[in-house]
């Protein structure tokens, strides 16, 4: 130990049977260096916490168990991490059925939270799959679609219909001599 540690340990005030006792010495030193926490700073962060865009459920749930470890929450820990993931999930229609479970347990919460995204996850590639066969092309388009290319000596003939015989015939017909 340098000089300081000496000036510090010093002040303690231990008697010799103290400072020998490497259990008391070592509580005088963390009481004297280790900042202590700030619990109530720890709950807020806990409270607040909630599940960002992209973020995973798995890694939400982490960071509630984390927080809640410095929150000394004590007998409450479960129920309070079951509650900040039901009202922290980005999914509030899940967070509302979750919500109607009156015997919801932490245990429950994981597992019905893990199996939405894992579902939902699912649907997406599912909806990917269908768009992507729907907009692909076809190589084999029906006939009705397709344009007949002409011979490039061949010339484009058309056949006008002669209406005007077929009025002319119309015509005499109706218009004939009476007798």
């Amino acid at each position: 130990m340098g000089k300081h540690a000496e000036d510090i340990f010093s002040s303690f005030d231990l008697s010799e049977r103290e400072q020998d006792d490497f259990d008391t010495v070592l509580k005088k030193l963390n009481d004297n260096f280790v900042v202590k926490k700030n619990t109530i700073f720890e709950r807020a962060q806990f409270n607040k916490r909630v599940q960002i865009d992209g973020e995973p459920v798995n890694t939400f749930i982490t960071a509630l168990y984390t927080l809640a470890e410095h929150s000394e929450y004590d007998v409450l820990h479960d129920e309070l991490i079951r509650d900040r993931i039901v009202v922290g999930i980005r999914d509030k229609n899940l967070s509302e059925k979750l919500q109607l479970d009156a015997d919801l347990t932490l245990t429950k919460v994981i597992e019905r939270v893990r199996l939405s995204e894992v579902v939902k996850e699912q649907q997406e590639k599912l909806i990917e799959k269908d768009s992507a066969s729907i907009n692909a092309i076809s190589p084999n388009k029906p006939a009705k679609f397709l344009k007949q290319k002409q011979s490039s000596g061949a010339r484009k003939q058309s056949v006008k219909p002669d209406f005007h015989r077929k009025n002319n015939e119309n015509e005499s017909r109706l218009h004939g001599k009476c007798k």
